[in-house]
């Protein structure tokens, strides 16, 4: 099924906010005519590294949408001539489940090895009809963290640009306390001035203070929600909680039937989180295709880096993007 992180629009925010090259492959039926796949692809090519093609960095699922194995497979075989034309060692797609019905035979890949790496899952959860229905699905002891939100003051605001600033002082103090360089702020002036993308702003504050905030997109009837962050010094008044109930609640109210939380490594905090929102794991595999003798782990790359929190803040973002720009997580 598509995903928002294959529309136009957010592989052009990625690839024009950090100068990145990206091509866009696609398979024709030559009866038809009309297009019976697609596959976008970034080349990431960090300093002194292999070149990697990739759909898409900084995305938990892209890869190929093809409406048959044969076409995904000319996908995969496209998307190799393309790396051999670019020098590039490694192509990876990201895709939600199996991969195995485009994997070409093996003849036809004899200087390329295959390797599925499933160290992520995607968490999922569907979304009922209503939001009072969405209440009850609750335990007692979310409902009653919310409800505590509400009790310390903490209020909602749900919209758009005007929200940027907001959304942005939280996230990026948050990713600066988790030891994470920031995305840079063109990003997301990029993806949430795009109509196609349906995105939406949600902060919370307190006392007029952002204090949690988080992006949602709306696409093919799933609200998917890649970045969310809380500042540590609130989590005594359970802001998160709010923030993820206004998620949700967002979801219903625009006749969403699935919520996407995003990744999270399965032995995580984060994703013990998630699954107490009714979040169920869901099959997130990053297909590596590597050129013989060359591999590639994904998990080599990393997202944490104790020095990073002493940073001070405005130093964080400032400096961040130039880091974050050749991490593709």
């Amino acid at each position: 099924m598509a995903k928002y992180s294959h529309l136009y629009d957010w592989g052009e925010s990625l690839a024009a906010t950090y100068s990145l090259p990206i091509f866009r492959l696609a398979t024709i039926n030559s009866q038809t005519g009309r297009m019976t796949g697609s596959l976008s692809l970034i080349l990431f090519a960090p300093s002194g590294k292999n070149k990697r093609l990739i759909s898409l960095p900084y995305t938990d699922a892209a890869g190929i949408l093809a409406d048959d194995g044969e076409s995904g497979r000319r996908l995969i075989l496209a998307a190799m001539e393309l790396a051999d034309s670019l020098g590039a060692n490694h192509v990876e797609l990201r895709q939600g489940g199996a991969l195995q019905s485009f994997v070409p035979h093996h003849q036809e890949i004899s200087t390329w090895y295959y390797t599925p790496n499933t160290f992520k899952t995607g968490l999922m959860r569907s979304l009922p009809p209503s939001v009072d229905d969405l209440w009850s699905s609750l335990s007692a002891k979310v409902r009653n963290q919310i409800r505590k939100a509400r009790r310390c003051g903490c209020d909602v605001k749900v919209g758009g640009a005007a929200l940027l600033a907001d959304f942005f002082a939280v996230f990026s103090e948050n990713m600066r306390d988790l030891g994470s360089p920031v995305h840079a702020p063109e990003l997301f002036r990029s993806v949430t001035g795009s109509e196609s993308l349906r995105a939406a702003i949600i902060v919370v504050y307190l006392k007029a203070q952002p204090v949690a905030s988080a992006v949602v997109f709306l696409h093919n009837g799933t609200a998917y929600n890649p970045w969310a962050s809380s500042l540590r010094r609130y989590r005594p008044s359970c802001p998160n909680m709010l923030l993820y109930w206004s998620m949700l609640e967002y979801g219903v109210q625009n006749r969403c039937r699935w919520f996407d939380f995003g990744r999270s490594s399965p032995d995580a905090a984060t994703c013990r989180f998630k699954v107490q929102w009714g979040a169920g794991m869901d099959a997130l595999i990053w297909h590596v295709f590597s050129r013989n003798p060359h591999s590639w782990d994904p998990r080599s790359e990393s997202l944490e880096y104790e020095n990073w929190k002493k940073t001070e803040i405005e130093r964080s973002r400032r400096d961040g993007p130039a880091i974050r720009r050749w991490i593709s997580l």
